[in-house]
């Protein structure tokens, strides 16, 4: 790690810094895809958000990278500060704070105090902060970037729609509109694709370069994923977003949708003391979507979902 901050110190790259409970992978990708329109990006590749991972990717850079973005892995106290320590970020997103490591951080104060650590290290004007996340929105600071599926900075979104193919919105301010296109699946997409617009324009990029890399934004390995079968059935492979959040975005998704939909799942993991709540609230949600059919693999929480499926 002391080898990775010298040869990181030395790299003329900009350096983004994500962490949160949820969406990080998400985010990274966004980013990447976007800022590529016009820049050389590297960021690493699959879950490498441990200090052993980023070491890894470091130690395969070129050196000559306009742009270095790093996902930041939590998973106790110190872990977001000890890699932040490393990188040195010039600008920061915070996804947002959840249940989803309960089990180890055992209490939501110290998950989002954890998380905001990546604060310490960032410009108050360059960290974003996801507003749709009432832990993450409530620490804010004055500077802190908010954005939502509703609007960032002086833009706001209009317009907005989501199907099977797709999300398309119009961006707008008092100067400037433009029409977004991506693959990625579901509203809550909106809010990190106009996060990664309102850094790109910041660092150079035009909205031609933006509507291009937006365009080729798509859901990534088991984030949403759709897969078209055979047989007529389509298949949204969701499997690697195990956390409140991102279940609750999957259900309003497939809610908005026409045709027979059937969820499947076994529950959350790391939910810790929240674990009897989360999954009632999953088994409402499903409920209020008007989900037809919900196929429970048996383990110990999905008792709690089918009592949520009752009320």
């Amino acid at each position: 790690l002391a080898r990775t901050k010298e040869r990181l110190a030395s790299h003329k790259g900009i350096k983004i810094a994500i962490a949160g409970s949820y969406g990080k992978t998400s985010t990274r990708e966004i980013l990447k895809t976007v800022l590529s329109e016009s820049k050389k990006v590297a960021a690493p590749p699959g879950s490498y958000n441990t200090p052993l991972g980023m070491a890894k990717f470091v130690w395969k850079l070129k050196g000559d990278e306009d742009v270095l973005i790093f996902e930041l892995g939590e998973y106790y106290p110190g872990d977001v500060r000890r890699l932040a320590r490393v990188i040195k970020p010039d600008w920061g997103v915070i996804t947002g704070v959840n249940e989803a490591h309960l089990e180890k951080f055992k209490s939501l104060e110290k998950t989002t105090e954890t998380v905001f650590e990546l604060a310490e290290f960032i410009e108050p004007t360059k960290l974003y902060i996801n507003g749709e996340s009432e832990l993450a929105k409530n620490r804010r600071k004055n500077g802190n970037m908010l954005y939502t599926r509703e609007g960032v900075s002086s833009w706001q979104v209009s317009h907005p729609h989501t199907d099977l193919k797709g999300t398309n919105f119009t961006l707008s301010n008092d100067v400037s509109t433009f029409n977004i296109r991506s693959k990625m699946l579901g509203l809550h997409m909106i809010g990190p694709l106009i996060a990664a617009a309102d850094i790109a324009l910041k660092l150079g990029l035009t909205v031609a370069h933006i509507e291009k890399g937006i365009e080729k934004t798509k859901p990534f390995p088991h984030r949403l994923e759709r897969r078209d079968w055979g047989d007529g059935v389509t298949f949204l492979d969701d499997s690697y977003n195990g956390n409140p959040d991102g279940a609750r975005a999957a259900i309003f998704f497939l809610g908005t949708l026409s045709g027979r939909r059937y969820y499947v799942t076994p529950g959350l993991v790391e939910a810790g003391a929240r674990m009897q709540e989360v999954h009632e609230d999953i088994g409402r949600e499903l409920a209020q979507a008007g989900i037809e059919k919900v196929i429970l693999i048996r383990n110990s929480v999905t008792p709690h979902i089918s009592e949520g499926l009752k009320t």
